[in-house]
């Protein structure tokens, strides 16, 4: 039997159980995961908080924890049945360094799956398969994104190309150079395991299903859509930083936030997961255009941890953003104010200090980039929340949990 526990969202929070603001009510949730079997009775004394809405983020969150705890035993296996296969040393060696960046995901994208699963009315794990295909996906795509960001942490531990350079043992320049060439080319070639491990787990898991054709032509449109995002990702820092700053500068970083965050964290997961439940194609055309605004807003939340988020709780330093000369909104944004100069004297600059950063901070705050990115990413958080209750297609039960997601996404700290 299920305990009730009083939840109060009050001004004057003084204990565990009464919260100032949805963000801390969120930590404490993913904190004190038990409590989120218990019999939740939420009130709060603050005007702007909607109470519907914080039962909204624990059904979410319920959905979640349980998802990712079939996802997490599902892909242990996996990633066991992995570093069994017979193979040489040298190929060995990559299989347990893909398996170890494989491993404690968070499983978002894979929660979507199967949501849009449930989403059209099925009721059982067979979303499975195509869930760990989406984080196999994930991992391969982020190994090639730590080789082009010369990244040397991922999901709290060495990247592949860190780790190889670390099991090199040498000295002298020469060694050290085509060392660390070596580590970042064996790094290209595990990521791309990924994408071939991704392509079987969906055509071993959904072999007898009519769908199949279906799911891995809609899943080859998502990952060319992040390819064309990346590549215009990659190339903005560097004509940004040695030609003349590009006039459509704001439309081009959103083209990025849409090809890439939008269709690879969001759309391309949740609507899979629909595909492999039968819905059709006009229906899914219609979800994708909703959650196109969450996967814009979703960036933009990215975009502002970077800078102001805690680096315990994001994973990666606050500097990375700035010294990889990383094109976003709030940097396009004061290109255009009086402001560029001052920015430009801080940003893509490498070893920057504490106050340095606060600088940039400040910079950010003081020419309302920060508001302007804030109120862009509230008012597609809004819209995006009222378009999926006007879905008609969907139960309430699964609108609700989506509700909780978006709501979730526009409160998080990591």
């Amino acid at each position: 039997m299920a305990i009730k526990q009083k939840i109060l969202f009050s001004q004057s929070a003084n204990d565990e159980y009464t919260f100032s603001d949805k963000k801390s009510f969120i930590e404490w949730l993913f904190k004190n995961k038990k409590n989120i079997d218990n019999d939740l009775i939420i009130n709060s004394d603050i005007d702007d908080i909607d109470v519907k809405s914080m039962y909204k983020v624990v059904d979410f969150l319920r959905f979640y924890i349980k998802t990712k705890k079939n996802c997490d035993l599902k892909m242990k296996n996996y990633n066991d049945d992995l570093l069994n296969i017979n193979v040489s040393e040298e190929v060995k060696k990559s299989i347990f360094e893909f398996v170890r960046l494989n491993d404690n995901g968070k499983f978002l994208r894979a929660t979507l799956v199967a949501l849009g699963y449930y989403s059209a009315g099925k009721n059982d794990d067979a979303y499975l398969d195509l869930s760990l295909a989406l984080e196999v996906f994930q991992t391969s795509i982020l190994i090639h994104d730590d080789i082009i960001d010369n990244a040397v942490k991922r999901r709290g531990v060495d990247t592949i190309p860190s780790s190889y350079n670390k099991y090199f043992k040498g000295s002298g320049k020469d060694f050290l150079d085509k060392r660390n060439r070596l580590a970042n080319s064996l790094a290209l070639c595990i990521g791309d395991f990924g994408f071939y491990y991704a392509e079987e787990l969906m055509v071993n898991g959904y072999m007898n299903n009519p769908n199949l054709a279906n799911i891995l032509s809609y899943y080859h449109q998502v990952a060319i859509k992040t390819c064309q995002g990346e590549i215009i990702d990659v190339v903005l820092p560097f004509k940004e930083e040695f030609y003349e700053s590009d006039k459509n500068l704001e439309d081009k970083i959103m083209e990025v936030y849409r090809l890439k965050t939008a269709w690879y964290s969001v759309i391309g997961p949740y609507c899979l997961g629909l595909i492999l439940g039968g819905i059709s194609k006009e229906k899914v055309k219609k979800i994708e255009d909703i959650l196109l605004n969450v996967g814009i807003a979703f960036q933009i939340k990215d975009d502002l941890l970077g800078i102001y988020g805690d680096e315990k709780m994001i994973g990666k330093s606050t500097n990375s953003d700035i010294e990889e000369y990383k094109q976003t909104i709030l940097y396009s944004y004061v290109m255009n104010t009086d402001y560029k100069d001052e920015l430009l004297k801080y940003y893509g600059k490498s070893n920057l200090t504490k106050s340095d950063i606060d600088k940039v901070k400040e910079i950010f705050e003081k020419s309302l980039a920060k508001k302007y990115a804030e109120d862009i990413m509230n008012k597609l958080f809004k819209q995006s929340l009222k378009e999926i209750n006007s879905i008609d297609f969907i139960s309430v039960e699964y609108k609700n949990i989506l509700n909780g997601f978006v709501i979730y996404l526009e409160n998080r700290s990591k």
